[in-house]
Formats: structure tokens, sequence, C-alpha cells
């Protein structure tokens, strides 16, 4: 029996080789399961992306608009080339994301969806809308490519993002060493699985939208461009503030605009001769006007302006905008004219608290908000002023934090630390970085968020996807390898990026960003 069973052709041994084939096979199955995973992962943060820079667009063309509608002799010329752009962009775009429905149809039926896609495998549907005799798409998509990409370039001056868009919206046969090519399509599109083809027509919109970007940012640039900032001689006046209380001067400062600073101007208010250019009235309660004028090599220059002095009353303000936030400490000035910063007193009607800050006489912080609690919540201000008391009220609109970005610090050239959130950056800049960090950042607040994890996504030279995973902020020393052996032009994206916000609760940030190397 041992013989029989020990023989290759015995039928035991024939089911053995039939099993080994099987689990072979399945093995190849569940890798090629994960690479069409992989691609699914990218092509959601290459939408995240194109949705991110068509709203910039969307706002900059807003910009322009207003531009021209303000003075359509000035921004017309360009108003009328960012019609053009938006429009060719938006053919081109829409010309790729029909290439991708046919695709998607031609593997899963009539009834196929381009955001769920079922034969993600299929390896005949792109090669027959792209390479079919005659009518295959492929050459029509890498000619409108190229059109779009001179198009674009022509109305830039700039040689580095000409450069740019001629890598990103390159048509050029990929070479690689010892393999002869074939066309620039057929590269691209021959036996390419669905799922990889799909990848590869969005990432085309996304690199669509960033160069549109890139151009409606340099029309409302060239808007301003070669304006000539002085057209005429006026005299100003700046007051220090147009409403002044009682038993406070009005102060004012007199200018003469554009005039040669070697010279000085001679200055009147009312008729009498000032010794400065600078004015100030003591007045009572009301509305009051001056008159004057300016003189300058010969020539006089009237001014005239308004100002108002009211009775003493309470200021409150918050330092950065007319709401405040929860989660975080809000910082709000209040102050009483005539009334000494120490005799001020600030309560809060609602939940929360409000305490001075040490190192501002009229700054209070305002923390502890909730927003589930209440969405108002009213500053009540008062002081006792010759025996009376009097007080003030303001409500505020209690809001959450907008959400936070991602963004990674480097170091440029001049050893300036410089915030990266996407986009094209040196490989030493990015190997130097520590990790990725998150914040609240929009100009006005600046409130971090600690980064507990993050996944980093590669797509190597065979098109496989290959997500490495941080559970800190930093980066993993498997990240800095695979980044230190990308060449230049190469990109990977970021994502899934989890932070703690001020309040301590774990949140999940879904900007993805892109990066290229550079």
């Amino acid at each position: 029996m041992a013989g029989v069973s020990s023989n290759p052709n015995s039928p035991r041994q024939k089911m053995i080789n039939l099993m080994y084939l099987v689990f072979i096979a399945m093995m190849a199955l569940n890798v090629s399961s994960e690479v069409l995973d992989g691609f699914e992962l990218v092509e959601n943060s290459l939408r995240a992306s194109t949705d991110n820079s068509t709203k910039r667009n969307e706002q900059v063309m807003t910009n322009l608009n207003r531009a021209y509608e303000t003075n359509a002799a000035k921004a017309g010329e360009w108003y009328d080339k960012g019609k053009d752009v938006k429009k060719q962009s938006d053919e081109l775009f829409d010309y790729i994301n029909e290439l991708k429905v046919r695709i998607v149809q031609g593997a899963d039926g009539k009834e196929g969806d381009v955001n769920d896609v079922k034969q993600k495998d299929n390896l005949e549907a792109a090669s027959r809308v792209m390479l079919a005799p005659v009518v295959g798409e492929g050459k029509k998509l890498k000619e409108r490519l190229k059109v779009y990409r001179e198009e674009m370039s022509d109305l830039v001056g700039d040689p580095a993002k000409k450069a740019m868009f001629e890598s990103l919206l390159s048509t050029e046969v990929p070479r690689k060493a010892g393999i002869i090519s074939g066309s620039w399509e057929a590269t691209l599109f021959e036996n390419m699985p669905v799922a990889a083809a799909i990848t590869l027509l969005t990432k085309m919109q996304n690199d669509v939208r960033y160069v549109e970007g890139e151009v409606l940012s340099t029309l409302i640039t060239n808007v301003d461009e070669g304006d000539y900032r002085v057209n005429k001689i006026e005299a100003l006046v700046i007051p220090k503030s147009q409403i002044v209380t009682s038993g406070t001067p009005y102060q004012a400062q007199l200018v003469l605009a554009a005039i040669d600073s070697t010279r000085r101007p001679e200055y009147f208010l009312n008729g009498r001769k000032l010794d400065n250019e600078w004015i100030t009235l003591s007045s009572g309660v009301g509305e009051h006007r001056i008159v004057g004028e300016i003189v300058a090599d010969g020539q006089t220059y009237p001014y005239s302006a308004e100002y108002s002095v009211t009775a003493s009353t309470a200021t409150i303000a918050p330092v950065l905008m007319n709401f405040l936030y929860e989660s975080i400490d809000n910082d709000v000035a209040i102050s009483m004219s005539g009334v000494p910063s120490g005799a001020v007193r600030a309560t809060l009607d609602g939940h929360g608290n409000i305490v001075k800050r040490a190192d501002g006489n009229n700054i209070w912080t305002v923390s502890g908000l909730d927003r589930a609690r209440s969405e108002k919540i009213n500053v009540v201000v008062s002081a006792v002023i010759g025996g009376r008391t009097i007080s003030e009220r303001q409500e505020f609109t209690v809001r959450p934090l907008p959400p936070p970005l991602p963004f990674i610090t480097y170091k440029d050239a001049d050893g300036n630390t410089r915030k990266f959130t996407s986009g094209a950056i040196a490989k030493r800049a990015i190997v130097d970085a520590t990790g990725v960090q998150a914040a609240v950042d929009d100009g006005a607040l600046n409130v971090p968020h600690k980064v507990t994890g993050f996944t980093m996504m590669i797509i190597d030279g065979m098109g496989n996807s290959i997500p490495e995973v941080s559970n800190s902020g930093e980066f993993t020393q498997r990240q800095k390898d695979y980044i230190r052996n990308l060449p230049r032009g190469k990109r990977f994206y970021i994502g899934q990026v989890k932070a703690l916000d001020p309040a301590g609760k774990a949140i999940s940030i879904g900007y993805s960003m892109e990066i290229i190397i550079n």
C-alpha cells in the first residue's frame, strides 16, 4: 500500500496535486482582491482631492467674476480667458468621465456604476473602449490632453508652471530600461483591469482640475498687474476713531497721498495753520464736522470729515469673531469707557466660565462651552459708577469648531518652517519631516489637533497599491524608506488621518493629501 500511495500517478496523488493547484489559485485570487481594493482606496482619495480642487477653482472664478463686475475695462480680458479655461477644463473633465462610464458598463453591463464597480478585474473592457480599431478613444484622449496642455501653458508665463503642466499631463510613452513600449494609449490601457483603468482616468481628471486652478490663479493675479497705485493727489483725514465717548478727545491724522516726502506740506484746520499733520479736538456729545486744506508745491487740497461723540458705554467684543467656539478658550475684549479695567466685572448668563486673562487688562477668556447644552450664551458686563450700577449684555452663538486639515511641516532652503498640504515637494524636505500634523487654521483660528494615526498609500511599478499604516503622527521607518526610494515625479497619498480634538475626542479627518516628489 505504501508503494501505491507514493506513486505520482495514483488517484490519491492526483487528488493531492489538484487540491494544491486549487489552493494556489485561491491565494492568487486573494492577492488580486487586495490589489483591486487598493485601487479603490486610491480612487476615493483622488475623488476627494478633485472635489477640493473644484471648490477652490469655483471660488477663484467667483473672485474673477467679482473683479469683472467691479471694473469690466480692467478685468475684462482676464475674465474672458478665465471663462474659456473653465469651459475647456469642464469639457475635458466630462469627456474623461464618459470614458470611465463606458469602460464600467463594458464590464458590468448597461447598469454599471462608476462608483460601485463589480468586475474590477475585467481585462477586456478598457482595451475595447480605448484601443478598438478606428473607434478606439485612446488616441483621441491623447490628442485632447496635448491640446489642453498647450493651451493652458500659453496662459502662464512661469517656466516652472509650464514644466509642471508638461509633467502632469504628459502624453509621452513611458520608458522602462530593457522594455520596448508601444503607443501611449496601449501602454496605459492594454490588458488593464477595470479598477486600474478607472483610477488612472480619475487621476487625469484630478490633474485637469489642478492645472485649471493654477491657470485661474495666474489670471486673477494679472488683473492687478501693472496697475498705477496712485492716479491723483488727494488730501485724506485718517481718524483713530470716528466715534469717541464724552470726555475723550477726537484724534485724526491728515495725509496727502503721493506727496514727495522731502517737501513738507502746510496743514490748515478751519483757517488756522497747524504745527504738524495731527489734529486734536475736544467736543461735546453729538455729530461734528471738520474742514481744512493742505498746501503743497503751491497747490491747495481741501479736506473734510465727520465724527461722532457718544456717551460712555460698555464694549464687549470677541478678539477673533462675533461668535464663540465650543471645546476651546475664546478670548473676548471687554471694557467700559471711563471705567478702570479693574472695576469692570463680567459674568456668563448660562453655562461655561469667564475669567480675566492675567496678561491683558481688557481681555477675558470664555471656556467650558458645550453646544449640546446651549447654542446661545450671554456675556454680562457691569460696573459701579458714582454709586450707580450700569450693565450691558451681548448674545453670542456657540459654534462647533471647523474640521481640521492635515499638513506636514518642513524647512525651506532658507531654514524657515513651512506648512505643506498637497502638491509637489522636494524629496529632502519630506524625508526630513517628522510626520503628519493637523489643525484648524483658517487665518483667524489656529487650533492644533493631536494626530494618532494615518495611512500612506503608494502605487508600485507593477500597479500594486501598498498601504503603510502609522499608529501615531510620525512617519514609520518603512514609510520613510518608501519615500526615499520614490523617483522624481512619483506620488503617494496620505489619508485616513485620525486625531484628538482639544476636548480629547477622537475624530477622523476626511481630507487626503496628494504628495508629488519633486
